[in-house]
């Protein structure tokens, strides 16, 4: 699934100036890049903040582990927090689902089953700022056939943070219609807002969901390889049907007033393809009309680039325009990789993330411009993204992946500018050796007026790099 933000935007771009900017490194702490997983840094009161990091390993040693580590203001570690993940009984499966913010809380959301007992319990992991301790709270159980028949549960919060909605598709062959149980979370009293289970049709299989900002659930499916939208609400479900055939690959969801609109990557269903992606067009979609608005090719997704999936971190509105930006998930070959005993080794589809595009499109859905943003090109996981954006005092700015590389996006002009005024970064970095950044953990203290980038480096440690008077003018 597809982590997405959404901002309403009311800005001009313009020149940004730093007066007096500095880097400070904060120590190295300890680090699994490898196991752990959706790394943020997080906000926290005026004297520290945190970074919040999982590992979800089903294994023997069975490491399903969530980290909070908490830094002061001189970007040194001053605790770590760890917490097992709930687990049914010993040797029971767990999945790591998601997490978000609720007011001074952390909240992260995980599943356990055992096929003995026949039940899966989905929970919400709670980290209090304040008492810095966990608690585990049970949201829903569900009944499962067996650990191989257990179904698959998959979490996804709204545009404006609002909601956030577990979704859990049951188990079921493929000549008898699919149960599918939703439960929509308020993220700020952490109470399910409401919950129903409704039924697909048989043969249809699940592509991919969204939770709109007022708190429905959007399920898109696929019918003899034609997508189609299954619309819940509290009060009932509609099926939509798209007036063309078509297969959609990626999607977000917009709101312009009190409409919500689909914005989704698809292709047209071809018997035989040659050197095609399946990120063909992109179609804006009115979801209470039940109306396509517009479905334009997008050749710039079509170039010969091995594009895997299309991930959708974040989409802007700014009076008639849309501002879409996508990053791909990238075929790169294959490697050798060690089985789990280490007896033997095996080819292994290499991916990596990176090729970020903004993509202007008008609310009439007309594509205006599709631009290629600059990102670090070395290969990294997906899990490290190549870029992220932050607001900073209404200049969007772009941490695109690199330990250092910033730029300012120009939304009138499309393009990126990059901050020369930054200071020189090799000269005194005391850790300056091979690693990653987290681009799309990046945090900016409006307080502090500080930029934190969290960092990688060979064996197994990180650090946190700090830009100090970082400020939008």
């Amino acid at each position: 699934m597809k982590f997405k933000i959404f901002t309403v935007l009311a800005f001009c771009a313009s020149a940004v100036a730093f007066a007096q900017t500095q880097y400070k490194y904060g120590n190295k702490f300890d680090f699994d890049p490898e196991q752990e997983k959706d790394v943020k840094l997080v906000a926290g009161d005026n004297n520290s903040y945190y970074l919040q990091s999982s590992t979800n390993e089903n294994s023997i040693r069975s490491n399903n582990t969530i980290y909070i580590r908490k830094f002061d203001n001189s970007n040194n570690l001053k605790e770590t927090f760890s917490h097992e993940m709930p687990q049914m009984e010993k040797y029971a499966p767990i999945n790591y689902l998601g997490s978000f913010e609720s007011g001074n809380k952390i909240v992260f959301i995980t599943e356990t089953y055992a096929g003995k007992l026949k039940k899966k319990d989905i929970y919400k992991v709670i980290f209090d700022k304040s008492t810095s301790a966990f608690t585990d709270e049970l949201l829903v159980s569900y009944p499962i056939e067996s650990t191989m028949k257990s179904g698959t549960t998959y979490f996804e919060k709204s545009e404006n943070g609002r909601y956030g909605a577990v979704v859990f598709y049951n188990h079921s062959p493929r000549k008898e219609p699919e149960k599918i149980d939703i439960n929509v979370i308020d993220s700020g009293s952490l109470k399910s807002a409401w919950s129903k289970q409704v039924t697909a049709e048989a043969g249809s299989s699940d592509t991919d969901f969204f939770v709109t900002n007022s708190g429905n659930v959007g399920l898109l499916r696929s019918v003899s390889q034609n997508a189609m939208l299954l619309f819940v609400t509290p009060s009932g479900q509609e099926e939509k049907f798209f007036t063309e055939k078509m297969k959609v690959i990626s999607e977000t969801v917009v709101s312009m007033g009190s409409q919500d609109y689909l914005l989704a990557f698809n292709s047209t269903p071809k018997a035989v393809k040659f050197n095609a992606s399946d990120f063909e067009n992109l179609m804006l979609y009115d979801i209470q009309e039940g109306k396509i608005i517009s479905n334009n090719v997008i050749k710039d997704y079509n170039d010969g680039t091995k594009i895997a999936d299309v991930y959708i971190p974040y989409t802007y509105l700014s009076g008639d325009k849309i501002y879409l930006f996508t990053e791909s998930k990238i075929d790169s070959g294959t490697r050798k990789v060690k089985s789990p005993m280490g007896t033997m080794t095996f080819d292994e589809t290499f991916y990596r993330a990176g090729d970020p595009r903004m993509v202007v499109l008008n609310t009439t859905g007309t594509i205006e411009s599709v631009t290629k943003l600059e990102y670090q090109k070395r290969p990294a996981s997906p899990d490290i993204h190549s870029f992220g954006i932050i607001n900073v005092k209404g200049n969007y700015i772009v941490k695109n992946g690199g330990a250092f590389g910033m730029n300012l996006i120009d939304l009138e002009n499309p393009g990126m500018k990059i901050l020369n005024s930054l200071p020189p970064n090799t000269s005194k970095d005391p850790y300056y050796e091979a690693g990653d950044a987290y681009g799309q953990g990046v945090l900016y203290r409006a307080d502090t007026k500080t930029l934190l980038i969290p960092r990688t480096f060979n064996g197994n440690q990180a650090s946190i790099i700090a830009i100090e008077n970082f400020e939008g003018k």
